[in-house]
């Protein structure tokens, strides 16, 4: 006949069996953690100052900032100093606060995401103004909904010198300038540019446009403004 052992109380071995277990799945937890930094560092990054003679910068935030990276779904436990490339799409890494260069890049792939002075970077395919195909690149989440989700585009355009041809127009020099866009997607499709109007906004709403409208009216909401967009967008997704 076997013997069967019951405790009250668990016994001291097992308990130190359990300890033990518990302490090493957080120091496997701390390496892997480590590792996958180390995994999604990619090829070194470019100079951070554009060539001479060009005006402008690559960045709208030319510091590195303590930030999180977000691999396959999950926060990594350890921070790490990151900063967006806005001319190259890229995510810098970086070892200092104060350091101008970077030396290496986040690893540019879907399972891998960023999130820099509380906005999260996707790396996502949507489609330009000007083509019907999707391009991958980055994108920062504003509204994540499984109805309406918003997302904001900020880059850095190269632009040509322009000689002036007569006296009385001006000549500009090789530069970058701003160019910020929306996105939107629904029910997760591939997010489509968004033209920031009220009768477009009605227009996507479908069936609960008039709502929409009137919300905007009645709130007195400036959907030009990011913040007016989100409140339209939250609203948006609760009918």
């Amino acid at each position: 006949m076997k013997k069967f052992f019951t405790y009250s109380k668990f016994h001291p071995i097992l308990i130190l069996l359990i300890s033990i277990n518990i302490y090493s799945q957080q120091d496997l937890t701390d390496t892997r953690s480590m590792d996958a930094l180390t995994d999604l560092k990619n090829r070194r990054a470019r100079k951070a100052t554009p060539p001479k003679g060009v005006k402008g910068t690559y960045y709208f935030s030319e510091n590195f900032q303590l930030s999180t990276v977000v691999y396959f779904g999950e926060e990594l436990k350890d921070k790490t100093l990151l900063r967006y490339n806005a001319a190259n799409d890229e995510i810098e890494m970086g070892n200092s606060t104060t350091q101008k260069d970077a030396e290496e890049i986040l690893l540019k792939s879907a399972k891998v995401n960023a999130i820099i002075d509380n906005e999260e970077y996707r790396l996502l395919p949507h489609r330009l103004k000007e083509s019907n195909y999707p391009v991958i690149g980055y994108l920062v989440v504003l509204v994540d909904n499984n109805k309406y989700s918003l997302y904001i585009k900020r880059k850095k355009v190269f632009m040509k010198a322009v000689e002036a041809r007569t006296s009385l127009d001006r000549s500009f020099p090789p530069r970058f300038v701003d160019d910020v866009s929306y996105y939107f997607s629904l029910k997760g499709s591939t997010p489509l540019p968004l033209k920031v109007s009220k009768s477009n906004l009605r227009k996507i709403s479908g069936e609960n446009g008039a709502k929409v409208k009137a919300f905007i009216k009645d709130n007195n909401i400036k959907i030009k403004s990011l913040k007016g967009l989100i409140q339209a967008f939250d609203f948006m997704n609760s009918l």
